[in-house]
């Protein structure tokens, strides 16, 4: 089986540069565009099923992706980005300010930090890997719409990235592109990253 990756295209919240997680921005024209981008690109794959977070950056990407499919999005709220508690709706700049080395902390040790009064990374893992258990139980090819911290939740889970890739400049999942894994029993392969 195969699972498309794509991360929901640029938000308001990624344009004004804030700290948010689930918050609901919605996409921005140029996310719109993006996430037209990212579906011309899927026309040279076949997949029967659609999973998204709830969030509107990403349904509003997933449905995009998926129009003129047979495969209809389906809300998968386990997909959502992190809650990034009293960070949510913060500049990079206030935030800095406000919670200063906490920041520092964050960006260079994200999987073993928690924003203040947000979700716990292994709390977020463990919700993302449930998702993915169900869609390798259901086996079909299938498009997730979701978000960068999310996606790579999917890879750290499956073992195509390890804990010093996840903030890696090159790793973040780029919008209005597709990444695509190969699954067969229990091997994993990355097929591309950032089609």
């Amino acid at each position: 089986m195969y699972l498309y990756l794509v991360r929901h295209g640029q938000s308001t919240g990624n344009q004004q540069q804030l700290f948010f997680g689930v918050r609901d921005y919605p996409l921005t024209d140029l996310g719109r565009e993006q996430a037209k981008q990212a579906a011309d690109k899927l026309r040279e794959v076949e997949f029967t099923r659609c999973v998204a977070s709830d969030l509107s950056r990403a349904w509003d990407t997933a449905r995009i992706c998926s129009e003129g499919r047979p495969a209809v999005p389906e809300a998968c709220p386990a997909l959502r980005e992190q809650d990034m508690g009293a960070l949510e709706g913060l500049t990079w700049d206030a935030a800095a300010a406000r919670f200063g080395g906490h920041i520092d902390a964050l960006l260079s040790d994200w999987l073993h930090t928690t924003p203040s009064e947000g979700e716990a990374p292994s709390h977020m893992l463990r919700r993302v890997a449930d998702c993915v258990d169900r869609l390798l139980d259901r086996g079909e090819d299938t498009l997730v719409v979701a978000h960068n911290g999310s996606l790579s939740l999917i890879l750290l889970y499956l073992g195509l990235a390890g804990e010093q890739d996840l903030l890696r400049p090159d790793w973040f999942f780029r919008h209005g592109c597709y990444s695509a894994l190969h699954l067969e029993g229990d091997r994993a392969e990355l097929v591309c990253f950032n089609r």
